[in-house]
């Protein structure tokens, strides 16, 4: 399956989570053993998913994270004032994860940052409480440069289909 991305290392994180989902929908977030991708914790980003109403707060931001942003956005929820423009976009992407229970891949120019020539690939990766419902979205990122600020800046995919729980 790592396959289907660029970075290796968020095909080895895509890869993990299918093992520890098994034949469910999502694996529980208590089953993420941190300490099996210890070297790709500088690339997680956990998402807090919050209903009633819906809301996304980002719980554990890695020191990647920080580093190509530039700032550490742990404890804020996504809203305008952290992403401006692209804040709906943005918040509904991660609604369609939360809501389907399906895994995403976002290939994207993040042109809403300052650094808009940033390139940023991501897994991104539902985790369920005991009811099977989403209450944790795992992120796993990669990032690089592109030089062109024209090309498609959004490309937002299933990664499977989604299973009965």
């Amino acid at each position: 399956m790592a396959a289907q991305f660029e970075s290796e290392d968020v095909g080895i994180a895509y890869d993990y989570w299918q093992d520890l989902r098994g034949m469910r929908a999502a694996p529980k977030r208590e089953e993420l053993n941190l300490r099996d991708m210890s070297r790709l914790l500088p690339l997680f980003n956990l998402i807090e998913v919050h209903w009633d109403p819906l809301r996304f707060r980002h719980r554990l931001v890695g020191s990647r994270y920080v580093e190509m942003l530039g700032r550490d956005v742990t404890g804020c929820y996504v809203d305008e004032e952290l992403y401006g423009e692209a804040a709906t976009e943005i918040f509904n992407n991660l609604r369609l994860v939360a809501e389907e229970v399906r895994p995403y891949r976002r290939l994207a120019r993040l042109d809403w940052h300052d650094r808009n020539w940033l390139m940023m690939e991501s897994a991104e990766l539902p985790l369920a409480d005991e009811d099977g419902r989403v209450n944790m979205i795992l992120r796993v990122s990669s990032f690089s440069t592109t030089k062109d600020l024209v090309a498609s800046r959004l490309e937002y995919t299933p990664l499977v289909q989604t299973i009965s729980i």
